[in-house]
């Protein structure tokens, strides 16, 4: 989290906060993978957001997010965020 001298934080955590936001409402249809570059192999994708040049793809066939346009500290921090919703989210089916 960057602050600036002022106390504020930067809008660069409010995009990483919407992606995950994003990221938590379709997780149901991804939780076999996060990357954060394009797949070669041509499978069927569609694009779930677009905004302040960051950009999510998901292949529901075989459940996973392509995510572009983040920093690499941003991409660090959205990969944890996505492991701990992928554990939380099998540990619930589990239960339910």
């Amino acid at each position: 989290m960057m602050l600036i001298s002022d106390g504020t934080i930067t809008p660069i955590v409010n995009r990483l906060a919407d992606v995950m936001g994003v990221i938590l409402a379709y997780v149901d249809k991804a939780e076999h993978g996060i990357f954060f570059c394009r797949n070669v192999v041509g499978d069927p994708m569609y694009n779930i957001y677009e905004e302040d040049g960051i950009a999510i793809d998901i292949c529901e066939k075989y459940e996973y997010f392509e995510v572009f346009g983040l920093t690499e500290d941003e991409q660090r921090d959205l990969e944890k965020f996505y492991c701990a919703l992928v554990n939380s989210w099998k540990q619930f089916r589990q239960y339910a």
